[in-house]
């Protein structure tokens, strides 16, 4: 934030440092509706610019649905087993399912008026292709599936052609590709280095004004296909700091924050009825990831050993307040439909401490266990530091740890500057980090190849190299079986992945956040409760859709479709449980602690996909 911002953080801190002080909130000032348009302010935790989906992404979890407020997908939506259609009125795949031909809308124009068609179709898909890039979707076109070829049937009618059978068309990539304006991205040869031009969409809002790293303005698309938004406009701002995001919600200069509500803040906003509180899922997971090419985290008897040594009840209960579930060794979210039946976390610190002795870990003279070939157990476990729940997961999980001659540092870091020490030098090189944690939502959960992009071996088709290089050719063989399975006949697959995952430990899933969201009525009352995406989503503003319970919805949806497993209300964001820190800080030092938060600086949370 820049030095003009310091005012208006200044209040904000101050309202939360009261609030917590008085146990009660002041009344908060009236939402102004300017000339009787319903305006929506919404503070964000991380800036993500101008939408562009060909750049690394910076505001995870909300990326996705940020993006899908301007632009739109064939399908609704990636998280669903039974996803609706949107742009596409449906999709016929061939006998093998390698071809899909999709049947479109007519009733569709970009926001610049031109019509939407399958030329357009046709054209995002084969660009995503050739272009491919850091951003979130490219891979699902070159890296599974494989997109072989495209033809335009008529006007609304397209077929895409495959390499491989793809079952699950309609989630991935139908679901979760952003489909683009032809006219408008056909001569740009480097889309990754336009981070300024407004995007034009089919979407129910368009982006008018945009102030780099600090601000976005959209207003509502009259003419959207699904019905005009029931708000008229979003004025999407930057707040970093959890104090002064929740400052800013209860003063009345936000109607809403991107950010999940601390427990501790909970009954307060329950009490006062300017707001509303609102629960739902986006699938979320805090975990701490190993390191899998480096020396020593190399070895899946360290990287479990470390696993059994972690508490992660203490976790939930430290960082969270309650406000989470414990992680699953099995990695994937309990809620999502391709969860592992049992699942479960093995804490046994005792155990830990035999499988190392017996592995020739044994402890030094300071207790510190050392290697066969004399290396200490001596790590660096790197954390966002504009994340509270990161840093206070680590430094929890490295108390643990110590217990079982396992020395672990804590380094907060600038998020970007973690974004670029996870990434490999080289193709094939070990990046310079030992661990870290992150915060992933519905993409590494709820998409039913998850597992094969985020942890299958590290190569061409897959994004696993920035997450961990784990590489594990019983757990590939699992996972590409998946890939040519249909949605009711993987479960088997996957469940035999995830149990070679849990025995491998190429990470630890810390929490399950609960995702909890305060709210203005005032400003606006109709949240949807999405399974997938929280309630800061398209959805939440169709008047189709307003107010509905979708995650009933959701449910049925995946009973319909013979597969097993519930959404349910996980979720969450990097700003439970120990935000209260900084609240009780500032209570005890005032305007100490109040000059601290001002002066903090850094980038948003960067690229976690």
């Amino acid at each position: 934030m820049t030095d003009t911002h310091r005012p208006w953080r200044l209040r904000a801190l101050f309202a939360v440092v009261v609030t917590v002080l008085l146990s009660t909130v002041a009344p908060g000032a009236a939402t102004a509706q300017e000339d009787e348009e319903r305006i929506v302010r919404v503070g964000l935790h991380a800036f993500e610019g101008n939408f562009n989906p060909f750049t690394p992404p910076a505001a995870l979890p909300y990326t996705h649905d940020l993006y899908n407020l301007v632009y739109d997908t064939l399908f609704w939506s990636q998280a669903r087993v039974d996803p609706e259609p949107w742009l596409a009125t449906g999709a016929e795949p061939s006998d093998d399912k390698s071809s899909w031909t999709v049947s479109l809308r007519d009733d569709v124009t970009w926001h610049d008026g031109e019509p939407f068609t399958a030329e357009d179709v046709a054209f995002t898909f084969q660009y995503f292709k050739d272009i491919g890039g850091p951003g979130r979707y490219g891979h699902h076109v070159f890296g599974f599936p494989v997109l072989a070829g495209t033809e335009v049937i008529d006007d609304t009618t397209v077929r895409l052609d495959f390499e491989e059978p793809v079952p699950a068309f309609e989630l991935i990539p139908g679901g979760d590709l952003p489909i683009l304006p032809e006219h408008i991205w056909s001569d740009v040869a480097d889309p990754s280095a336009d981070t300024t031009t407004l995007p034009v969409g089919t979407g129910p809002f368009e982006m008018v004004e945009l102030e780099p790293d600090r601000s976005n303005r959209l207003v509502a698309n009259p003419d959207y296909f699904k019905g005009a938004p029931l708000v008229d406009e979003l004025r999407l701002s930057l707040v970093q700091d959890p104090s002064a995001a929740f400052g800013g919600l209860q003063s009345g200069e936000l109607d809403f924050v991107t950010r999940t509500l601390p427990p501790q803040l909970a009954q307060q906003f329950q009490s006062n009825d300017e707001f509303g509180l609102i629960e739902g899922t986006q699938f979320q997971s805090l975990s701490l990831m190993f390191n899998t090419k480096r020396p020593l985290l190399d070895d899946a008897v360290v990287r479990k050993a470390l696993s059994m040594g972690i508490d992660s009840d203490a976790v939930v209960a430290a960082v969270f307040q309650g406000a989470a579930r414990p992680g699953n060794d099995t990695w994937t979210h309990p809620d999502s439909p391709w969860a592992h039946p049992t699942g479960g976390h093995e804490f046994d610190p005792e155990g830990a401490k035999v499988m190392l002795d017996q592995a020739g870990y044994a402890p030094g003279p300071d207790g510190v266990r050392v290697g066969p070939d004399g290396t200490p157990l001596r790590f660096t476990v790197l954390a966002d530091s504009f994340s509270p729940p990161q840093v206070r997961s680590a430094q929890v999980a490295a108390e643990q740890l110590a217990d079982i001659g396992v020395n672990v540092t804590v380094e907060p870091i600038d998020p970007a500057a973690l974004s670029a020490r996870r990434r490999p030098p080289a193709p094939g090189q070990a990046p310079d980090y030992d661990m870290y944690t992150t915060f992933l939502e519905s993409h590494a959960h709820a998409d039913p190849d998850h597992l094969f992009f985020f942890f299958h071996s590290p190569g061409p088709r897959t994004i696993g190299a920035i997450f961990t290089g784990f590489s594990n050719p019983d757990f590939d063989a699992a996972v590409e079986r998946a890939l040519g399975q249909d949605l009711d006949e993987r479960q088997e697959s996957l469940s035999q992945a995830q149990e070679i995952f849990a025995e491998a430990a190429p990470a630890v899933v810390l929490a399950y956040p609960e995702g909890r969201w305060a709210y203005r009525t005032e400003a606006y009352d109709q949240w949807v409760a999405d399974p997938g995406h929280g309630v800061f989503t398209k959805r939440s503003f169709l008047e189709e859709y307003a107010g509905t319970d979708q995650e009933a919805a959701a449910e049925e949806g995946a009973a319909d479709a013979g597969v097993e497993g519930a959404t349910g209300e996980g979720g969450g964001d990097d700003s439970s449980g120990a935000v209260v820190g900084l609240l009780l800080l500032g209570a005890v030092l005032g305007a100490a602690v109040v000059f601290v938060l001002v002066r903090r600086r850094g980038s948003a949370n960067t690229i976690e996909e």
